[in-house]
């Protein structure tokens, strides 16, 4: 008999579906994705690695959802989706990997692609729509991967689903003692909110919505390691100065900003189940002189201590200030202001559980694959690998590449300067 488990939705996808019903297919469309390359320098047995895809969505419920209004319908394990293709040119496979169109209602919500180049190379791109999985799951997803083919290689039995799932996160979501966490922070959020409708950003060029468009560019290799010593010496730490940029190169002349800061949403305990958990923290900085660098970095290091400490569920936020959630979430015809949002995404805590792995993925750097969209007018992304990378995702309609290349530019400039101290108490 096929059983299907019901489930509430996570205050995460109830979060996304209200940015839906504002822009209708921009999260629930077939291009809002997450992904992740690598080559492979091995010959590669295809019956084994779909089996081992299947393994994968055996594992995680996440990935055999359909969401729905009134919840999660969970699916049973399925066959995993390979999609083998012999290729030529590795840029326009990994162009085609993320540009394609991956239905959000067609479970599982997991596909795995594998171009066969000439001389024995691969390139493996795991794609997953981001109704099912976020940005940590990728790890875990590339991870799985390789334990399920290692094993599977060797003779062995498919590995447990001993992870916890999607749905019981959902479940968590609306226990007791969460929802008494929640009950406690509100009063701060209901404080520091007040008013922050009126602070959108102007956009240079009012325009209806438009297509997203994304710039790159990495941190120098000698300013890093200065700027995380200046963190240290001055009490804070290297996400809460490259904050501390951003709020000084986009706002550079205003008092009082308010700054959507993306967060992984997690607990420990969910660090190695797949899903989507993100949320978002409105940070509040309030200086009296923009141009005073050190207040600047002060005023956010406070600004984020408070806010990480009353870390709950946007969605819940949201209903302590209905003049932001109006604002944030009105679908409008033209854009004329916008509200920037920011996010550090650190190195993955995810290590791998094979030793002696029969595959091997190389990982593909993240500059030379396309840009995914972002329901976002601006989105400025600081990635912290072995070289710390930026990217800017932002609509071309009201950003130009001149502007964003204007602010990348001032942004490193001002890192500079707190690597200098410029920031120090």
């Amino acid at each position: 008999m096929t059983t299907i488990t019901q489930a509430p939705l996570t205050y995460a996808q109830q979060l996304v579906l209200r940015l839906e019903q504002g822009t209708p297919g921009s999260v629930l469309g077939p291009r809002f994705l997450v992904r992740v390359a690598f080559t492979v320098r091995h010959e590669i047995d295809l019956e084994v690695l779909r089996q081992a895809v299947g393994d994968v969505v055996a594992r995680h419920d996440a990935l055999r959802t359909i969401v729905t209004a009134d919840g999660l319908r969970v699916l049973p394990p399925m066959p995993g989706r390979l999609i083998v293709e012999e290729i030529d040119d590795v840029d326009a496979f990994l162009a085609r990997a993320s540009e394609d169109d991956y239905p959000s209602g067609e479970p599982p919500l997991l596909w795995v692609r594998l171009g066969r180049c000439t001389g024995g190379e691969s390139i493996l791109v795991i794609v997953a729509h981001h109704i099912a999985a976020d940005g940590w799951s990728l790890p875990l997803l590339a991870r799985d991967l390789v334990d399920a083919y290692t094993g599977r290689s060797r003779g062995g039995e498919p590995f447990e689903a001993d992870v916890m799932q999607y749905a019981s996160v959902a479940e968590d979501d609306f226990s007791d003692d969460w929802q008494a966490t929640i009950s406690r922070a509100l009063p701060y959020w209901r404080e520091r909110l007040v008013g922050t409708e009126q602070l959108m950003l102007p956009v240079p060029t009012p325009a209806p919505p438009g297509p997203q468009s994304t710039i790159r560019f990495r941190i120098p290799a000698e300013l890093w390691p200065r700027l995380v010593t200046a963190a240290r010496r001055s009490r804070t730490t290297p996400a809460t100065m490259l904050f501390t940029a951003f709020v000084a190169t986009i706002y550079p002349d205003q008092r009082d900003v308010v700054v959507p800061i993306i967060t992984s949403g997690r607990q420990p305990s969910e660090w190695y189940t797949v899903g989507l958990m993100i949320n978002v923290l409105w940070l509040r900085v309030t200086r009296d002189d923009p141009a005073d660098l050190r207040e600047t970095l002060r005023r956010a290091d406070r600004t984020c201590r408070e806010a990480y400490a009353h870390d709950i569920p946007l969605l819940r936020v949201l209903g302590e200030a209905p003049g932001l959630a109006k604002v944030a979430f009105r679908p409008r015809p033209v854009i004329e202001a916008t509200y920037p949002a920011f996010q550090v995404i650190p190195t993955s805590p995810i290590g791998p559980v094979s030793s002696d792995p029969t595959l091997v993925l190389e990982p593909i750097a993240e500059d030379r694959q396309p840009g995914l969209p972002a329901p976002a007018s601006l989105a400025w992304s600081m990635r912290l690998d072995e070289t710390v990378n930026g990217y800017v995702t932002f609509d071309s309609h009201l950003y130009s590449p001149e502007w964003i290349d204007e602010h990348i530019e001032r942004y490193l400039m001002v890192l500079a300067e707190l690597a200098d101290g410029g920031g120090a108490a």
